[in-house]
């Protein structure tokens, strides 16, 4: 898996690593990610790069003498984009869990369907 580069990102990738570990010792048996988890975790940590990268633009524009407004709104939608994305890729990882992530919103409807009393 490629690291990411920002100090952000790599505190991201540990994280979710340091949960998988915590997941495999309650466990008591070696979690590992799979290679929809792990390409999804790479991306999250490059996404978050990419979002430092954009903020540090932003800060400069913004300390700028006389900041160009068109570029600061395009700065700030992007990294609100890049955070939605990356929330989104974390939810994909689900270290305590076994076999694949369901979404809780469409477990919760599958429920209601299901547990319905009859009319």
């Amino acid at each position: 898996m490629r690291q990411p580069k920002s100090a952000a990102g790599k505190a991201l990738v540990a994280a979710q690593n340091a949960a998988l570990e915590r997941a495999s010792s309650e466990r008591g048996e070696q979690l590992v990610w799979s290679e929809a988890e792990e390409a999804a975790l790479e991306r999250a940590g490059s996404t978050v790069d990419r979002a430092e990268d954009l903020r540090r633009l932003l800060a400069a524009e913004l300390k700028a003498e006389d900041p160009n407004g068109n570029k600061v709104v395009k700065y700030s939608a992007e990294i609100r984009a890049l955070d939605r994305l990356v929330v989104q890729l974390l939810d994909r990882l689900a270290p305590d869990e076994v076999g694949p992530v369901k979404s809780k919103r469409h477990q919760r409807a599958a429920q209601a369907r299901w547990n319905r009393r009859a009319q």
